[in-house]
């Protein structure tokens, strides 16, 4: 992951949100020259399912799946058009039916895309509760790393916030940061907190002993940093490096915050889905929570 992807697949639904997916998916495509593929996925689930059921009761004729893939390939041909003709890109299109993780993910590998670029939301009213499932099965089922897009374009990617856990898939994450995004600086962070720190405190151990503690291992973690930074080949200009007591979803919400960055690049393996439902994750946490967007590298070593 050391160059930039070869193709950007964008999945669109149309709404306002997958929009602001589109325009981030061209402006990186500008950036590497490369070219785009833009792809609907007609989504088949409990929901489409009421909704026949409810037309067919009341003698309406729902469109077929196929009549809206055909619809929605028309769509992406004429937004293609647009695009290569504003920015002199290559852009593909193609749609399908189905679950959009498995959908995406099948995509992915067929245009053998190097990064997957979606929306934070789509237009349905329910649906968009469960954007963290979504990104999270993507996270765990597309061979290719997911852009999570927020906030609406044009900016530039210079403030990015690194996460890391000096695990390899963090370090991979770091790599390909500074490979894609040579102009931006780095925040390099990690968030530690002291193995039995709460029961220490609520034992009445001394404050300035906890804080003296906490001292040392902030300074030896830095250095750990620092050993990190440089075998992953990010160089000192760069890189900007943070090390904070806390818990880690709560320090990273506060880095954004207070760095006002534009992106926030995690690495995270994929867990069962009964485990990210109901013991949740940093990389889902982030997802939900930032208010930038997410980059999100598969892999294992961060949870």
């Amino acid at each position: 992951m050391s160059t930039p992807p070869r193709r950007i697949l964008v999945g669109t639904d149309f709404s306002a949100a997958s929009q602001h997916a589109v325009d981030r998916a061209v402006a990186l495509a500008k950036l590497w020259s490369v070219p785009l593929v833009l792809h609907h996925v007609a989504a088949a689930s409990f929901w489409e399912d009421v909704v026949s059921r409810a037309a067919d009761a009341a003698g309406l004729d729902p469109a077929s799946p196929d009549a809206v893939v055909a619809m929605a390939a028309d769509l992406l041909r004429r937004r293609a058009v647009e695009i290569e003709a504003a920015s002199g890109l290559r852009c593909e299109v193609g749609a399908s039916a189905g679950r959009a993780a498995a959908e995406l993910a099948r995509v992915v590998a067929d245009v053998d895309a190097g990064l997957l670029v979606i929306g934070s939301r789509g237009d349905h009213p329910v649906r968009h509760l469960f954007v963290g499932t979504t990104a999270q099965k993507l996270l765990r089922v597309s061979p290719c790393p997911v852009l999570v897009v927020k906030r609406a374009p044009p900016f530039d990617y210079r403030t990015v916030l690194v996460p890391t856990d000096f695990s390899a898939p963090s370090r991979t994450a770091l790599r390909a940061c500074a490979a894609w995004l040579p102009q931006a600086t780095l925040h390099v962070a990690h968030a530690f907190e002291l193995p039995y720190d709460g029961l220490a405190r609520y034992a009445g151990v001394d404050a300035a002993v906890l804080a003296g503690q906490r001292r040392g291992a902030q300074a030896r973690l830095q250095q750990t940093l620092v050993d990190f930074v440089d075998a992953a080949g990010v160089a000192p200009g760069q890189r900007v490096l943070h090390v904070r007591h806390g818990y880690p979803s709560t320090c990273i919400e506060r880095w954004i915050d207070a760095l006002d960055a534009d992106l926030v690049a995690i690495a995270a393996h994929g867990k069962s889905e009964l485990g990210a439902t109901f013991l949740g994750s940093v990389s889902l946490h982030t997802v939900l929570s930032a208010t930038c967007d997410v980059l999100l590298l598969r892999g294992t070593g961060m949870t």
